[in-house]
């Protein structure tokens, strides 16, 4: 979808979302899919490591590709991971190639553990647009006890190897970009000597950008403060659909357990399900702020979060910039 396309979009958006119509006549602009919901680290913010082995697998190719046709030319970009490492997925660059085919912008976030030389070729070659690895912390300690199960340096070679194979191939893509979560009792934006030393590692590398993220509580999951004294509505049922491994649709990235289930997109189309009951029963909820019935909704930090326009800052910023490519 160009940008003409994807700023149209956004201006429907905006105006059914201030409307409050709890039935769309445009397509979702993003999609969440969730590779794998494995993962190979038990972070301290992160409710991974409480998910059921019954909840835990990889999604069919089958189904990946089922849902990337029924998205074809309507929904603007997708993001290739959700509660899981999608560099687990055996069949990853496959699946990037196949969305890239399909003229989908593509998004990955990824802990970058388990990055190989051969598998940092295969991104680079596969045409994905933009990259993020998640990085919490500067120095060794700090890292490994939020990233538990990580290896400070490992990973970092991984990623300066990785920027390295990019810069040797030429190629501007895929976007690449460290992210860090700014918790509480840690001030990752000081300029300490760690932080200095940090960024010192990726001079002269395709590093296109550093950014640091409001730690958020996953609705209710994990502890997180919550504002208490606005109310914004949350857009997310009016621009995106999260698919899980097995074909779970959720309204939202935040639901990480999956208790508000709109439908299964083995046996159901999206564009029904974008406009199905659950989906509108929710959207109206939301418009009418009676979310303290819906637990998910009601335990979430994210409508209490200041806004512009009643729309939420940090997702009016992202969508009129930087999900741009």
């Amino acid at each position: 979808m160009k940008s003409f396309a994807y700023y149209r979009r956004l201006i429907r958006l905006f105006y059914h979302y201030k409307k409050k119509s709890t039935r769309l006549p445009y397509f979702p602009v993003r999609l969440w899919i969730e590779l794998t919901s494995h993962c190979n680290y038990r972070c301290v913010m992160c409710p991974n490591k409480d998910l059921k082995k019954s909840e835990s697998g990889t999604m069919d190719m089958d189904l990946f590709q089922k849902v990337l046709d029924e998205s074809e030319d309507l929904v603007f970009d997708i993001n290739l991971a959700h509660r899981g490492e999608s560099l687990l997925h055996p069949r990853l660059s496959e699946a990037i190639q196949y969305a890239k085919k399909k003229n989908f912008y593509t998004r990955l976030h990824t802990n970058g553990s388990l990055l190989t030389e051969e598998l940092s070729r295969k991104i680079v070659q596969s045409g994905l647009d933009r990259l993020s690895f998640s990085f919490d912390g500067y120095d060794k300690d700090t890292y490994e006890q939020i990233r538990r199960g990580g290896n400070f340096e490992k990973t970092m070679s991984n990623i300066v190897r990785f920027l390295e194979i990019k810069k040797e191939s030429g190629s501007k893509t895929p976007m690449t970009s460290i992210e860090v979560i700014n918790f509480e009792n840690r001030d990752q934006e000081k300029p300490t000597e760690a932080k200095k030393a940090f960024e010192a590692r990726f001079r002269g590398l395709p590093l296109n950008a550093m950014t640091s993220k409001q730690l958020h509580n996953w609705a209710g999951e994990t502890e997180s403060k919550k504002s208490s004294d606005c109310y914004s509505v949350c857009p997310f049922p009016w621009n995106a659909l999260v698919i899980l491994w097995d074909g779970k649709v959720l309204p939202c990235t935040q639901d990480f357990f999956g208790y508000y289930v709109l439908g299964d997109a083995k046996t159901t189309s999206l564009q029904e399900i974008w406009n199905g009951e659950g989906i509108s029963r929710l959207r109206k909820k939301l418009a009418e702020a009676r979310i303290d019935d819906i637990e998910t909704c009601a335990q979430c930090d994210r409508p209490g979060r200041r806004g512009f326009l009643g729309v939420p800052r940090e997702y009016l910023w992202k969508f009129v910039t930087k999900r741009m490519p």
